[in-house]
């Protein structure tokens, strides 16, 4: 397995902590980001700096000794890290070349503007890693290798309780608000049990709704997996552009859970089926009562191994040199 420096997310931490012991100590995760003007301007000097910043620690000392001790020719996935900043003062304190880089969000998540976004890839490439990505559409449009979406298998934390909602959703708004309230009140009046809750835009205000649940702030992930365990169906409402499978969607495929989604590009995956997957806007409306309602067909067996983080991470052991 090769060495991997991942993002202190939550989720994250949830897909690591499938490793086996041996395996998981291999695993940095990367520090969290430290605020404060002063901080910024140097680690800004340090990153564009061509040698280390002399005095300026960019991260706390364990953390660079333990980068420092990544073999010089060993294979390296630094996991959901897309900051420039950190990635170029990563390289730095790096001896191997051998580095991949997996962007665990759409490229258009983290630069709005496509000029910034393609100056954002040619920094990210210039650098020397591989760039994978899940998206097939960021792919063929940037030149980056694409490889699966990730998840990990779940027996430990699914339950079969009785469902308390016929649809779930969890997420930030992403510009997604008026969609959501639109399909809850739809669905509300049809008499179905949602539960639509959602992380607001910072500084922005909406308009009252039964629809969806405004949070005052996101929800550790257990709580998401308590919910997930509690309904029928999972929503899934895809950014504009996105092509790749989202974690929502592999959320429904590990916890054996129906999918309402707008990507039509589920219809093309091995193990679809109606009965699984609904397509708003393509799939009958008047039929999404008898699709909730419907048995869940079983998946084959392996079907799912490609997606599960212990068996995904193993690509990444055979990166060439830069």
């Amino acid at each position: 397995m090769p060495h991997i420096i991942a993002n202190p997310f939550t989720l994250t931490e949830f897909l690591l902590d499938s490793l086996p012991p041996d395996q998981r100590a291999k695993v940095l995760v990367h520090p969290k980001r430290i605020k404060g003007v002063g901080y910024s301007v140097l680690k800004a000097l340090d990153a564009w700096c061509p040698f280390r910043l002399p005095g300026f620690q960019p991260f706390p000392e364990p953390y660079l000794r333990e980068l420092a001790a990544i073999e010089p020719h060993a294979p390296l996935l630094i996991f959901g890290i897309e900051n420039i900043k950190d990635l170029r003062i990563l390289r730095k304190h790096l001896r191997t070349r051998r580095i991949a880089v997996f962007t665990w969000n759409p490229v258009i998540d983290y630069q709005q503007n496509h000029k910034v976004r393609q100056l954002h890839i040619r920094q990210l490439k210039g650098l020397g890693f591989q760039v994978f990505t899940f998206d097939p559409g960021d792919a063929q449009r940037y030149g980056l290798t694409l490889t699966q979406q990730v998840y990990r298998y779940v027996e430990p934390f699914r339950q079969e309780v009785p469902p308390e909602w016929d649809i779930y959703f969890l997420g930030q708004d992403k510009h997604r608000f008026d969609m959501l309230r639109m399909l809850g009140e739809q669905w509300q009046a049809a008499g179905l049990r949602t539960r639509l809750r959602m992380v607001p835009e910072p500084g922005r205000t909406y308009p009252a709704t039964t629809a969806v649940e405004i949070l005052p702030q996101g929800i550790d992930y257990p709580s998401n997996i308590d919910a997930i365990n509690r309904a029928r169906c999972l929503l899934e409402i895809t950014q504009a552009n996105q092509t790749g499978l989202t974690v929502r969607c592999l959320e429904a495929l590990f916890f054996h859970k129906k999918l309402i989604t707008n990507n039509p590009g589920v219809r093309q995956l091995p193990f679809y089926s109606a009965d699984r997957f609904f397509v708003l806007d393509e799939d009958e409306a008047s039929r999404l009562p008898a699709f909730l309602q419907t048995p869940l067909p079983p998946l084959p067996t392996g079907a799912l191994d490609p997606y599960d983080f212990a068996h995904w991470v193993q690509q990444f052991d055979w990166l060439p040199p830069a």
